[in-house]
């Protein structure tokens, strides 16, 4: 946000103390994929602007393009890239040293086909962590959580808008993406026996567990997904990929039985 802002404080200054310099701004919505910054400040009052030309596409929906030339600045980019944009125009201008675009590989292909490549028989679900010593525990230990399951993944499918999505607003929580799949048939399995012992408080990730639920000690109940059902991590800033070699989606165990 702070590109917006600065933005804001860029505009509101023209329009008070250059009233006489015409400015034009558009910003659009290029075919409800991403937007489009177009400024033509001819009349304004900048010299030495060097021309600047630079893209980068890793897929329709990972992409920008910048094109600028004296004193007009075209840039495209999809739905994620408006505040970027607001950037490039920001250092062509001089008004920052610079404003990089932190690599973002979670699209490639090879990272989706990782994710994805069974999902027609598994629910997917991602967490998101800041520390690779955090994603590696998790592949030998099995994901703890507490409270609740939903609240520290999210099941994902394989639509881009909604991967997109989902990312975007996930990223923040750190570049290391724990990658969890359960089959859906075992997931039923579970969920059916649940219902017959009338547990319906009882959540399916609770009783596929590693471990019986313990409390920590703040009191909080710390449930454990065992290590079979997370299938590896991603870091999506360098496209590194490291798979659990145990990894078994339809992993089952008496031990869960126990668990209801």
């Amino acid at each position: 946000m702070e590109n917006f802002k600065w933005f804001e404080k860029w505009y509101s200054k023209h329009v008070i103390e250059h009233y006489k310099e015409d400015i034009t701004v558009k910003i659009e919505n290029k075919n409800n994929l991403g937007w489009r910054l177009f400024v033509d400040f001819s009349s304004a009052n900048y010299k030495h602007l060097n021309g600047l030309s630079e893209s980068k596409k890793v897929s329709d929906y990972n992409y920008f393009l910048i094109n600028a030339k004296e004193k007009i600045f075209s840039g495209e980019g999809d739905f994620t890239k408006l505040d970027f944009l607001i950037g490039k125009f920001r250092a062509y201008l001089g008004e920052t040293d610079f404003h990089s675009h932190e690599n973002d590989m979670f699209l490639n292909p090879d990272i989706q086909n990782f994710i994805f490549e069974n999902e027609k028989n598994e629910l997917i679900f991602l967490h998101y962590t800041s520390e690779k010593e955090t994603a590696d525990k998790i592949l030998k230990e099995g994901f703890r959580y507490q409270t609740s399951f939903d609240k520290t993944t999210t099941l994902i499918k394989n639509d881009k808008i909604d991967i997109n999505y989902n990312h975007l607003i996930r990223k923040p929580f750190g570049k290391f993406v724990v990658v969890i799949s359960i089959q859906k048939k075992l997931h039923s399995k579970y969920n059916q026996l649940v219902n017959n012992a009338g547990k319906k408080e009882l959540k399916v990730e609770e009783v596929l567990s590693e471990k019986p639920v313990y409390e920590d000690e703040f009191n909080e109940k710390t449930y454990t997904l065992h290590h079979k059902f997370i299938k590896g991590y991603i870091n999506y800033s360098s496209g590194q990929i490291v798979k659990n070699a145990e990894f078994n989606s339809g992993f089952d165990s008496d031990l869960f039985k126990s668990f209801i």
